[in-house]
């Protein structure tokens, strides 16, 4: 079809220069003759251009479209074409931008959309109730000059940190959980929801957790006393001496949960400051653990290793630091064949901060164990976990003193090939060693 249009074209500019040449042929002037006809042929082209202009102008009117033919008609066809598409893409995404809006504007949680300099462009009727923003006041606001509270400040800023549990400005009794995502090189969406009611539920089960392990505590002592006088009796024949020294060892198993249960009920409702605590020289805490449990027959000469960054020591609370460290050497030890090798790393990762890991070389657990490891009580193998004496709150102390040294902790392994977790604390912490 466009060739189609081309032709007709070019015939035109042959007749052009057929009336050229009859006009040459009769006035003898061939030269002259052959320019006018041309001359012409470019004036006609030149005359349908600003019609098509002027109608471009216009805005594509199609009441106003210009008669053309040959390559003009083809043209006009296309930009026709072209509008139509237009407009059905336009409607299309405003159609896509109501519904985003609207979903976005339904959405449970506070959401906020900040440009780089921290100026709201955005944001739904949820943040209206939690966060007291108004429409169309607060749009290009700076959301840190509404809100000047120093731990939202820090939360906007820092680049490390994604997540902020905090008092609301607007309401003491209720918790928000704020939440932000990067797009567009510099820009922020911010989602903040209310777990208030989550943080009371939590506070419920953490005060029944404490009351009641504080509670058990002084049955068992009795329990325990009586016992350990029973089994002394020299009247008990050696079938009720071995069945009263397993309950004692029970009660001794059910003494140790309450202790780690009273443990984490302490860290969960007790906070730390970064700049809280000693200065700790890991290397020689870890040095310290590989040398204790070969010397107690946990371990064999050589099988536990340590790699450690002599020059990077941590500010924390030393009992739970150590205690981290010997729970998950221990962890390693216990949990894998006799021999396996089991390395002590202490270094700096990429972003800086201070890591701890253990990483060993046994059978390693299966990805569907790793999200729950960390859960209270939770078992890959229940029968082999008791029989090791576990109380199954290990991994869960770990977390929380981990978590509250402002760190994380990391989980991998494979099976057949071994498992790694690693902690990382705050480079807040980081403290150079002073060597003598």
């Amino acid at each position: 079809m466009q060739h189609s249009y081309w032709s007709q074209e070019l015939w035109r500019l042959a007749q052009a220069l057929l009336a050229g040449l009859v006009l040459g042929a009769i006035t003898s002037y061939w030269s002259y003759s052959i320019i006018i006809a041309l001359s012409g042929y470019i004036a006609w082209m030149l005359v349908r251009i600003y019609r098509i202009d002027r109608w471009i102008e216009r805005g594509f009117k199609r009441s106003e479209t210009p008669d053309a033919s040959g390559v003009f008609e083809n043209i006009i066809g296309k930009v026709h074409s072209l509008k139509s598409g237009k407009k059905r893409s336009k409607k299309m995404l405003a159609k896509m931008l109501r519904q985003f809006t609207a979903s976005a504007a339904a959405m449970p949680d506070a959401t906020v959309t900040l440009n780089e300099d921290f100026e709201i462009q955005w944001f739904n009727e949820m943040a209206e109730q939690l966060l007291g923003l108004q429409a169309p006041r607060d749009i290009g606001i700076r959301i840190d000059n509404l809100w000047r509270d120093p731990a939202f400040r820090e939360f906007l800023h820092d680049t490390d940190i994604n997540d902020l549990n905090i008092v609301s400005p607007f309401d003491a009794m209720v918790k928000l959980q704020f939440h932000k995502v990067k797009y567009q090189k510099d820009n922020l969406l911010l989602t903040a929801r209310d777990v208030s009611i989550q943080e009371r539920v939590d506070s419920i089960r953490r005060e029944f957790v404490s009351n009641a392990s504080h509670e058990l505590r002084t049955p068992l002592t009795v329990i325990r006393g009586y016992l350990e006088v029973m089994s002394e009796d020299r009247e008990c024949t050696p079938s009720v001496r071995d069945k009263m020294q397993t309950v004692l060892e029970q009660t001794t198993r059910m003494e140790l949960i309450i202790s780690e249960l009273l443990t984490l009920s302490r860290l969960e409702n007790t906070s730390l400051d970064s700049d809280e605590g000693e200065i700790m020289d890991i290397t020689a805490m870890l040095e310290g653990l590989a040398r204790d449990v070969v010397q107690s027959g946990q371990a064999e000469p050589g099988q536990v290793t340590v790699s450690a960054d002599a020059t990077l020591c941590l500010r924390g609370i030393s009992s739970e630091i150590i205690s981290v460290c010997s729970n998950l050497l221990h962890n390693a030890l216990r949990h894998n064949p006799p021999g396996t090798t089991v390395e002590l790393a202490w270094f700096r990762n990429g972003a800086d901060a201070p890591c701890l890991s253990v990483t060993d070389e046994g059978d390693g657990i299966e990805e569907r164990h790793l999200p729950r490891l960390t859960e209270r009580f939770y078992r890959v193998d229940t029968g082999r976990s008791r029989d090791h004496g576990g109380t199954g709150l290990g991994l869960a102390i770990v977390k929380h003193i981990v978590q509250r040294h402002g760190g994380h902790m990391d989980i991998s392994s494979t099976t057949s090939v071994g498992s790694s977790f690693t902690c990382c604390f705050t480079p807040a912490r980081i403290v150079d060693c002073v060597n003598p």
